[in-house]
């Protein structure tokens, strides 16, 4: 058995250091990374040595035109550290936020490389959210613990030029400044070994880069210096479009952040940086950012000048495997490719010999390690192998076998010999052939293996390496070895080794389990991934006990088990509470008769009589076999992304606070994204119905005293939009709308229209009015109330100052621009930094509407309801109306979809 450290140090260097080979990701290749247009992108990088690092602040922040420019067009090995994974943003596909949207956006990187080609890095700061201070931003990561990161990373990868975000910028997101100057920092850092001397103990040696440039997105707009002008908008023959055009295709990944974008147009595009250092100096102007930059093989004597024949015959070894490609018979190229192997493999052997130097002997063999890599890709491209790996199983328990079957196919080349084809797979994890063996390989054939694996009784669940520490916003490690990675590598790799043009390559991909269901292209497939065998969760996951109407209600705790081994399983359910907290039933049995089956139980939880505001928690329990299952495995798959999952806790938290609600309220709520809200509402106590289509358009609007609707919900709902003017006259006799915030679609009609000039109003707002991208970011900003006595503020909750404290991430975001005196503004607030300056209205807007109102949500409520903010839910409670406090409100029925006049 392979020992488990030496598997990942390996399968680190391949998915870190090779982005094109076939291991990359359980994702099926793109079209143009097969055949012929895969061998002419493959050969792009024989005999190119270069590197180029992209630091940037968050997923989304890279030029992605410029990525595919250095990787796919000039072959150059090119690499993006984001230094956060974005998890303070917002999601505009559904409900993950904060960790779970980290392995969202995470996600959406990796599915992006596959067409711009780059590797991907990580920091461990975490994204606390939007920012207007670059001293905040480095208070909040450690400033010298972010640097770190940076130099962490700059050492390993080894970059002959860096590019970064800007250093100056006024207005929003200073995260983006915060990293350009840590990123100008490391420049220097990285080669000073008295900096960061810790280093050194993981193996990782100073280094310093030629050149640093500044650049790209995050408010950079006049170019300090001279301008460098990087050309994306070329069109490329082998990918058929320009470079921008399958950039534009790469962004689109960013889905979770809007970013389901129109593709570029064809003709001129282009980055623009500036220089912000160099080693050795620069001197005149600059026409690329790899001016001076050695890239090819023959540039590796920079580092051993002895062997400056050797590379140069290597470097016309690999021009002439280039000079060999034919698109209509690219199995040609074998005989050219296996002798630039031959040649480099030979070179390899005898540098001990050649380079008595440790330091430069180490460069050159990092970087002919690199082509080794590269070449062996070409060389598999060239015949057509491919190599896949198939489980019968994709979420396996500890202890679980599971069947995996190779298939290695010659698609047209010549004979090929198999020499070895076989699993890789951590300690303790067992690995039986059942059948297959090695052997010749005819063109046009296939050879197959079977495998029966075991997996390791204490295998660890498939999870993020990285958790956010409970005390700053930085991640911790829990596997301190994968640092810097994506992900931990799959557990299940499977490797053939060929004999092609009498030279050894190796093939490697993940083990994959596919599976068909109704997503683009009919089929999903992700690595194997480790479960444990019972997946807990509850429901609700927050509730509240009010203080304000002894003795505490009780209330109800679903708990649900998933069974994830297979066949059948017996357990028990129970629900742990705190002292003074009685639970019935006190155990409840479950019977699964397959694998994949839930199933659940009811527990009424009774509080004490005599309770303290605050937070408690009730932890549920499964119980198999001896063991205590006690998360949920929360999965994160959409379609454009693997699926990935992370554990939780499966508890519900209780929220212990004084809350009343208003007397008779009943609501309806449209669902938007994905927020807390509705099940907030229900757990006040308060009648809450989900609505639907019909009831927007055709139901008894009537029966609810306050409708709500969730965030984004006039980008994600059309019949939202398209009941709009019903919902203005169910207003008009009465009723309560609460629009929480939208985006800037929430300024047009339709996704599909054009957009409405910049200075007019929002379509779906009573009076002229609309959404700004205006925020206050500082959560502990003191909040000053414009209308006193208003009813939002003070019934059925009078809210005061400690409503506002303990408020996470920010106070409120795309606040509303009122351009009308019907409006009444409640809150006003002001940010403390100077690049968001002024007092900040818009945060909650209320207007009379006939005999009902309409009032705008900026306050960012989403994130305090999950999050238990006490000032968050006493806020949600005020927002929903009563019968008995509605004064004059009416109940005429509003049933009618005939259209009215929009109220202006």
């Amino acid at each position: 058995m392979i020992p488990r450290r030496a598997v990942l140090a390996a399968l680190a260097g391949l998915l870190i250091l090779a982005p094109l080979a076939p291991a990359e990701s359980a994702r099926p290749t793109l079209d143009l990374d097969r055949g012929a247009s895969g061998l002419a992108l493959a050969l792009r990088r024989v005999g190119v040595s270069g590197r180029v690092l992209y630091v940037t602040a968050h997923p989304d922040d890279e030029m992605n035109g410029v990525l595919v420019r250095l990787s796919r067009g000039l072959g150059l090995r090119t690499a993006l550290l984001t230094v956060t994974r974005g998890e303070g943003g917002q999601n505009a596909i559904g409900p993950e936020l904060f960790d779970a949207l980290g392995v969202l956006r995470t996600g959406e990187l990796m599915a992006l490389h596959r067409y711009d080609g780059a590797e991907q890095y990580f920091g461990r700061a975490y994204e606390f959210g939007f920012s207007f201070s670059v001293e905040e931003t480095f208070a909040k990561w450690g400033r010298e613990e972010t640097l770190g990161d940076v130099v962490r990373v700059v050492r390993a990868f080894r970059p002959d030029v860096i590019l970064t975000l800007p250093l100056a910028g006024e207005g929003g997101g200073q995260h983006h400044q915060a990293v350009g100057r840590l990123a100008r920092e490391a420049f220097r850092a990285a080669a000073d070994p008295s900096r960061f001397a810790e280093l050194g103990g993981a193996g990782l040696r100073p280094w310093q880069a030629r050149k640093i440039y500044e650049g790209g997105v995050g408010g950079f707009g006049q170019v300090p210096g001279t301008a460098v002008h990087v050309p994306t908008g070329v069109y490329d023959p082998v990918l058929g479009m320009t470079w921008q055009q399958l950039g534009s295709r790469a962004r689109a990944m960013h889905r979770c952040q809007g970013e389901s974008q129109l593709g570029a147009d064809p003709g001129p595009a282009e980055g623009v940086f500036s220089l912000l250092d160099a080693e050795p100096a620069v001197s005149g102007a600059e026409s690329d950012i790899l001016d001076g930059v050695p890239t090819s093989l023959s540039g590796l004597a920079r580092f051993a000048p002895t062997l400056a024949a050797e590379l140069d015959g290597l470097q016309a070894r690999a021009s002439a495997a280039r000079a060999a490609f034919d698109p209509a018979t690219p199995d040609r190229t074998t005989p050219a490719l296996a002798e630039v192997l031959t040649a480099l493999r030979a070179l390899l052997a005898g540098l001990d010999a050649r380079v008595a130097d440790p330091l430069a002997r180490a460069e050159v063999v990092e970087r002919l390690r690199d082509e080794e890599r590269d070449v062996e890709v070409a060389l598999a491209l060239a015949p057509g192998l491919v190599l896949e790996a198939r489980a019968d199983d994709g979420l396996v328990t500890p202890g679980q076998s599971l069947g995996v079957r190779l298939s290695l196919f010659d698609g047209a080349g010549t004979s090929v010999e198999v020499d070895t084809l076989d699993l890789e797979a951590p300690a303790g994890w067992a690995v039986a052939r059942q059948e297959g063996e090695a052997g010749l390989l005819s063109p046009g054939g296939v050879r197959r293996a079977r495998f029966a694996v075991t997996v390791a009784k204490d295998a660890r669940p498939s999870q993020p390496y990285w958790r956010r520490a409970k005390d700053r916003d930085r991640d911790e490690l829990l596997v301190p070895g994968d640092e810097t990675l994506p992900w931990s590598p799959p557990p299940l790799v499977a490797r053939a080794r060929c004999r092609l043009g009498g030279v050894e390559t190796t093939l490697r991909v993940p083990v994959v389990w596919r599976y068909e269901g109704p997503f683009v292209g009919g089929e999903r497939r992700f690595e194997v991934q480790v479960v444990p065998a019972l997946s807990v969760r509850v429901s609700p996951e927050i509730t509240a006990v009010r203080l304000a109407s002894p003795p505490p209600r009780a209330f109800e705790v679903r708990v649900f088990a998933r069974n994830l081994r297979p066949g059948p399983a017996e357990a028990a359910l129970r629900l742990e509470a705190p002292l003074g907290f009685s639970v019935d039933p006190p155990s409840s049995p479950l019977h699964f008769a397959y694998e994949g089956e839930e199933g659940g139980a009811r527990f009424r939880v009774t509080p004490p009589a005599v309770l303290r505001a605050g937070t408690l928690a009730l932890s549920a329990v499964a119980a198999q076999e001896g063991r205590e299952y006690r998360e949920a495995v929360q999965a994160v798959d959409y379609d454009h992304v693997e699926r990935r999952q992370l554990l939780r806790p499966a508890e519900t938290r209780v929220l212990v606070l004084d809350l009343r609600t208003a007397p008779g309220a009943s609501v309806g709520y449209v669902m938007g994204s994905g927020d807390a809200g509705a099940d907030a509402i229900r757990a006040m106590g308060v009648p809450l119905t989900l609505l639907t289509t019909d009831d927007l358009l055709f139901g008894d609007l009537s029966r609810f005293t306050t409708i709500v609707t969730g965030i984004r919900a006039y980008e994600t709902r059309s019949d939202l939009r398209a009941s709009h003017h019903r919902l203005l006259r169910w207003v008009e006799t009465g009723g309560h709308l609460v629009v929480q915030y939208n985006r800037a679609s929430f300024n047009r009609l339709a996704p599909e229209t054009p957009a409405l000039p910049a200075d007019a109003p929002s379509p779906y707002v009573p009076f002229p009015a609309a959404v700004t991208p205006e925020r206050i970011s500082d959560e502990t900003t003191p909040m000053s109330v414009l209308a006193p006595g208003h009813p939002l503020l003070t019934a059925p909750n009078l809210i005061g100052p400690r409503d506002w404290e303990g408020w996470v991430q920010e106070r409120g975001i795309q606040l509303l621009a009122a351009r009308d005196s019907r409006y009444t503004e409640l809150l006003a607030a002001t940010d403390p930094f100077p690049y968001n300056p002024g007092e900040k209205r818009g945060l909650l807007v209320e207007a009379r509407v006939g005999r009902g109102t309409w009032t705008y949500v900026g306050l960012a409520l989403f994130r305090q309801v999950p999050a238990g903010v006490p000032g968050g839910w006493r806020l949600l409670a005020n927002l929903l109306r009563g019968r008995a406090g509605a004064g004059s409100r009416g109940r005429g029925a509003v049933q009618d979809p005939a259209p009215s006049a929009p109220v202006r």
